[in-house]
């Protein structure tokens, strides 16, 4: 028999089970000494044949188990038992179980397993692993009239209206009216509407469950879950805390549900643990098993409030274990950065002291100890790998033209990468304007830029004429040479993937990897930092220029939008300009929202006298380039834009900011706009035209108004929604995606399991001691192990 060793409940059960056959084995009368031997091995088969496994292991448990009844445990008998459970006691029977294709799954056929493929749900394990986002409790039961915006509710009543109803271009949507006596709501579908038509009639009563939101004066819900209450069904008979999953296209809600608890059933208490058992205990977790179960159906005595902020007991457990891998993952990065070596730069050399007289203003604090703590990773035979993270306007760039003159200093280039055109293009503009003041020759490189130009600069580069090259992925291509490359600057590295940041990491020379230096100007807590960017040491900008005064903030209903036009019309008289920012380019079908090419049509109508400009990223470089151009001189008076002057933009005369739909952005991007006025002596002033549509959307909305400070505004944006949701794609391509954790939800499990990485890591730095957690790691982390921090 294989070796009985493990941490899941189905090797726990093993275990019990290989302990009294292997004590015998050789000597089948030892059995007979030994009191209750065969009383202690059926009780064990018992408790193996009752877990959550498939039903051939449990079947091989009963017939071990009858085996024993009236059987002499002679050397015969012991044979024959140990062959019957030979196959589960294979250290690979777990995972080659969970590993099974879903079609395994009681109720997954070819049809439902291709739609779970779609989403990535290919095997046994991704089934289990597909937690639920929310819980509904269906207990609960309230009136239409109790009914509040941006909740979820669950509610009963009879359908007095139904039908389908005509949209633009022979679009439909079902909608039907339901009524309890207190009120009247509305409930919509977009999609499979014969499977409505031929359910909900007027007469038909419903229990309904989804969030409520609002649409001009009503409320209504959009594809919530229902249940057709026939004359024998009440919502006694349906009471219970139901989880929700993300939609799977192609399966009902309620049998994506059945499908996740048979999977549950067949295989949770195989999967392993890899939490040292002292933390586990020291945490008081819960068995994992018994979690998988409790999550995907959760026992009625549960909080659906603890259910609902994933605290239960169940759900800590498998956060624990999710953040155990992560940090064993950034553990195993730092390591292999450790060890690598290159060739410091020149922070010491006097043209880095003249440079920071040249630049024109003085280094706040923040500035100049952050510069302290570059200058020593640049001096140092080991890449530097910092993230330099400040709010808007706190001077970051200004640090990485230093670093770039102590590249320079030692010969080197300095190369930095920017995620789109236009903010390459921005960020060469201030690049030029400081690099110039300190002697340095700066280039673009952009994938708009044409061949011919393309060529000269690669001479430029293979002369060593340029100092600082901006680019986007053009960078990265085959045919773009960067000699002597000894410094890469990132900006919001996020919005790079894994092998992108790798290529231009590959640029520099072999055995001379180029220092990294990541800018991010969203601001993110240290704590919560020290995990996203675990790889990298951290430097802080808090501190803004002296005599710079916050922007102003105001949120405006849309109705009273015309108070914006009247700011923007006093603005432009008093010889200052303005930008007006939209979510869209162009009018869309499928969002009811604002754009900035009819807004740019109806400014001018509305200001006549005024140069009203336009640009987005639909443009080619050479308008675009031409239109900030034309602003930056003063010409346009307006700027109608969408996203595109998040960063980078700099116009001292700019004072006021509308943004319109400002409920479609995120508050660190609303953040990042508002930063783009009073960069000069006179005030800035932002106005957000929104309508947030829910108590939690105002609240948001509501911290911009009062603050200036963007670590106190993504402080509080995170209490409200969480770093899943507000890290977003930020994440993308550095960390693994998490399923379940919240690094800021779950902050206190973060600490004591990060060490537990640490000591796990220094000890078996190649985890040669646990292949399944190397696997399981490696598994989740992909090729961002094989690299630097730059992956």
């Amino acid at each position: 028999m294989g070796t009985c060793t493990g941490t899941s409940a189905f090797r726990s059960a093993i275990d019990a089970v290989c302990a009294p056959l292997e004590f015998v084995r050789g000597d089948p009368e030892r059995a007979l000494r030994i009191k209750d031997f065969t009383q202690t091995l059926r009780q064990a088969l018992e408790r193996a044949a009752s877990l959550s496994i498939p039903s051939e292991a449990g079947r091989r448990f009963e017939r071990a188990h009858s085996q024993l009844d009236g059987a002499a445990m002679d050397r015969q008998a012991l044979a024959r038992l140990e062959r019957s459970l030979e196959p589960l006691a294979a250290q690979d029977y777990p995972v080659r179980v969970l590993a099974r294709s879903t079609e395994s799954v009681k109720g997954v056929g070819p049809k439902t397993a291709v739609s779970l493929g779609r989403k990535e749900i290919a095997t046994v394990e991704d089934l289990l692993f597909f937690l639920p986002r929310g819980y509904e409790d269906r207990r609960d039961l309230k009136s239409i009239a109790e009914l509040r915006v941006g909740q979820p509710a669950v509610f009963e009543g009879s359908v007095t209206r139904a039908g389908s109803v005509p949209i633009r271009r022979g679009r439909r949507f079902f909608e039907a009216v339901v009524s309890d006596g207190s009120a009247s709501v509305i409930l919509k579908w977009f999609r499979g509407l014969a499977h409505f038509e031929e359910r909900i009639r007027p007469g038909v009563r419903l229990l309904v469950a989804g969030e409520v939101r609002r649409y001009r004066y009503s409320k209504e819900l959009h594809h919530p879950e229902i249940e057709v209450l026939g004359e024998q069904t009440s919502h006694e008979n349906l009471a219970r805390i139901v989880p929700i999953y993300s939609a799977v296209e192609g399966i009902p809600a309620r049998t994506l549900r059945r499908i996740v608890v048979a999977a549950t059933l067949h295989a949770a208490d195989l999967v392993e643990g890899f939490l040292p058992t002292a933390v586990v205990r020291s945490l008081a977790l819960a068995e994992l098993g018994e979690s998988l179960r409790q999550v995907h159906e959760p026992d009625p005595e549960l909080d659906p409030a603890e259910l609902r902020d994933r605290r239960t007991p169940y759900h800590l457990r498998l956060v624990a274990e999710e953040l155990f891998v992560l940090l064993v993952g950034l553990e195993l990065r730092r390591a292999r950065l450790a060890e690598r070596t290159t060739e410091p730069l020149a922070p010491g050399h006097p043209s880095v002291a003249r440079a920071i007289e040249a630049l024109g203003f003085r280094l706040t604090q923040d500035q100049t100890g952050a510069w302290q703590e570059i200058a020593a990773d640049l001096a140092r035979p080991h890449p530097m790998n910092r993230l330099l993270l400040g709010d808007v306007g706190t001077g970051k760039t200004a640090l990485a033209i230093l670093a770039a003159v102590a590249a320079r200093a030692a010969g080197g280039l300095t190369a930095v990468l920017a995620p789109t055109e236009i903010l390459a293009e921005q960020h060469h503009e201030v690049f030029r304007r400081l690099a110039g003041r300190v002697g340095l020759r700066t280039a673009l490189i952009t994938g708009s830029v044409r061949a011919r130009e393309r060529r000269a600069l690669a001479q430029a580069l293979e002369r060593r004429e340029l100092a600082i090259v901006v680019g986007t992925h053009a960078l990265l291509e085959k045919g773009t040479p960067l000699p002597d490359l000894r410094l890469v600057v990132i900006d919001e590295q996020h919005r790079f993937g894994v092998e992108q940041r790798r290529a231009i990491s590959e640029k520099g020379a072999i055995g001379r990897p180029p220092h990294l230096l990541v800018m991010t100007a969203t601001p993110i807590p240290r704590t919560l930092a020290r995990t996203v960017y675990g790889d990298l040491d951290q430097s802080l900008l808090r501190e803004r220029p002296a005599g710079r005064v916050p922007v102003r903030t105001r949120v405006l209903a849309p109705e009273a939008a015309r108070e914006a036009l009247e700011d923007l019309r006093r603005t432009v008289a008093r010889g200052e300009q303005a930008y007006v920012v939209y979510p869209l380019v162009e009018e869309s079908e499928k969002q009811d929202l604002l754009d900035a090419t009819r807004g740019s049509q109806r400014l001018r109508k509305a200001l006549p006298g005024v140069s009203v400009g336009l640009v987005h990223g639909r443009l080619d470089s050479s308008e675009r380039i031409a239109a900030m151009q034309r602003f930056v001189r003063g010409e346009t008076q307006v700027l109608v834009a969408t996203t595109v002057i998040e960063v980078g933009v700099d116009v001292a005369n700019a004072t006021l900011l509308v943004v319109q739909n400002a409920e479609r952005f995120g508050l660190a991007q609303l953040h990042q706009l508002r930063g783009r006025v009073g960069r000069g002596e006179r005030p800035g002033r932002a106005i957000l035209v929104a309508d947030p549509g829910s108590e939690e959307a105002a609240r948001r909305l509501a911290i911009l108004e009062r603050s200036a400070s963007g670590f106190e505004i993504a402080r509080e944006d995170l209490a409200i929604r969480g770093a899943g949701e507000w890290l977003g794609t930020r994440q993308a391509g550095h960390l693994p995606d998490l399923r379940l954790a919240d690094l800021v939800r779950h902050a206190e499990l973060i600490e004591p399991i990060r060490e537990a990485a640490r000591q796990l890591v220094a000890r078996d730095p190649g985890l040669a001691g646990s292949a399944s957690l190397r696997a399981t790691v490696l598994r989740r982390w992909g090729r961002r192990l094989e690299f630097s921090a730059v992956v």
